[in-house]
C-alpha cells in the first residue's frame, strides 16, 4: 500500500488502487483493524470528514473531473474500514455510455461498476504499472503541495 500511498493523516491512508488503470482511483483506508463505522473510534471518525474533503478537493484540482464519487463496500473480510473514490470524467461517462452493456444516461452506479470491470481487477501489465507509478508521484507532489499546511502528513 505505502508504495501507492498519495496522504496519510494519524488515523487515514489514502493511496491509489494498486490493480486500477483509471488514474485517480484512490483508496482512503482507516489505520485501524476495524471493518465497520460503527467500530471505529471516535477520533478517526472525526478526521475522516476532513480527509475525504481533501481527497475530492486533490481528485477535482488535479483531474478536473464533472464528479467524484466515493463508495463504501466491504464485503471481503480481512480489509480495515475504507473507502473508494475516484474522478468521473467526461471521457469515462463516454465511455460508459459507448459501451453495450451500459445505459445511454450513466450514473454513479454504472460508474463503479464499469471502473471495477474494465479499468480494475486484473494485473497490471509494465506499461500500466509504470503508468500508475507516474501518476502516484504526480498525485503525492500535488498533495504534499496542497494539503501539507492542513495538518497531512506529506510522503516522500
Amino acid at each position: 500500500m505505502y508504495r501507492y500511498l498519495i496522504f496519510e493523516t494519524d488515523h487515514w491512508l489514502v493511496s491509489h488502487r494498486r490493480d486500477a488503470r483509471h488514474p485517480g482511483y484512490l483508496i482512503v483506508a482507516c489505520r485501524e483493524s476495524k471493518g465497520e463505522l460503527h467500530e471505529l473510534s471516535i477520533d478517526a471518525l472525526q478526521e475522516l470528514g476532513l480527509v475525504l474533503q481533501k481527497t475530492e478537493k486533490l481528485l477535482r484540482s488535479f483531474f478536473a473531473p464533472c464528479k467524484v464519487i466515493f463508495y463504501k463496500l466491504g464485503f471481503s473480510s480481512g480489509f480495515s474500514c475504507h473507502f473508494h473514490a475516484a474522478p468521473v470524467t467526461q471521457k469515462l461517462l463516454s465511455e460508459i455510455v459507448a459501451h453495450c452493456d451500459y445505459t445511454n444516461e450513466p450514473d454513479g452506479n454504472d460508474a463503479i461498476l464499469f471502473l471495477s470491470r474494465v479499468y480494475c481487477e486484473r494485473p497490471l501489465t509494465e506499461a500500466e504499472s509504470l503508468t500508475l507509478n507516474d501518476v502516484v508521484n504526480q498525485l503525492r507532489k500535488a498533495a504534499n503541495t496542497s494539503f501539507n499546511r492542513d495538518g497531512l502528513t506529506p510522503v516522500p
